[in-house]
């Protein structure tokens, strides 16, 4: 049955309300990932996360306002807190964007190691989809925690890599540097998979794709 009340509307209006934080968080990943393979034209970080804060502060405060407001049915509350907890986790890969921008500017020359490349590639392969999935444009086929695999072991052989004083991962002597990157990668996508995971327990009540 289609919802057609005020009140339905206003549910609906959350995943509106959430696609345009991801495309605005989409947006922000792109720059900073730009900052950190090229460089070039110095961006107003505060200000863009700013704009991204107020976003997600539209989405909770909407959200308090519904429960607050209205008798729940069963179901509404797990649409409700799931965009909410979606509009949380958006907002943090954001911020770890912003870290990754002003990083970026320790290594001017930007010849990051191949394994950095990979992730940053990787991240953008994972918000594109993110943001596909929240729009509809696809469905939920893929499980972004194998995708995020890609970003662990990465970050894992840095760790590694640096316990054992190699430089064989960033031979120009900055290994620490390079981790430090490397886990703000990785953390920005572990907040793009708890999206994803969020949005499968919101459609089916379940947090993994069921196994083939």
């Amino acid at each position: 049955m289609l919802r057609t009340s005020g009140y339905d509307r206003v549910l609906l209006n959350l995943r509106v309300m959430t696609v345009e934080l991801a495309e605005a968080v989409q947006r922000h990943l792109c720059a900073a990932i730009e900052a950190l393979e090229n460089g070039g034209t110095v961006q107003d970080w505060q200000t863009r996360d700013d704009v991204i804060d107020q976003l997600r502060d539209n989405i909770v405060n909407q959200s308090f306002d519904i429960m607050s407001l209205q008798q729940l049915r069963s179901q509404d509350l797990r649409w409700i807190l799931g965009f909410q907890r979606m509009a949380q986790e958006l907002e943090r890969s954001a911020d770890y964007a912003c870290d990754l921008a002003e990083l970026s500017e320790l290594k001017p020359e930007r010849n990051w190691p191949g394994d950095i490349q990979e992730m940053a590639k990787q991240l953008l392969r994972m918000i594109e989809h993110t943001v596909e999935i929240l729009k509809g444009d696809k469905e939920i086929l893929m499980d972004l925690a194998d995708e995020d695999d890609v970003l662990d072991e990465a970050y894992d052989n840095f760790k590694s890599a640096l316990v054992k004083g190699s430089q064989a991962r960033c031979p120009d002597g900055q290994l620490g540097l390079c981790l430090v990157i490397a886990r703000t990668i990785e953390r920005m996508g572990d907040h793009l998979v708890n999206v994803a995971e969020t949005l499968l327990y919101v459609q089916t009540g379940n947090r993994r794709l069921a196994e083939a």
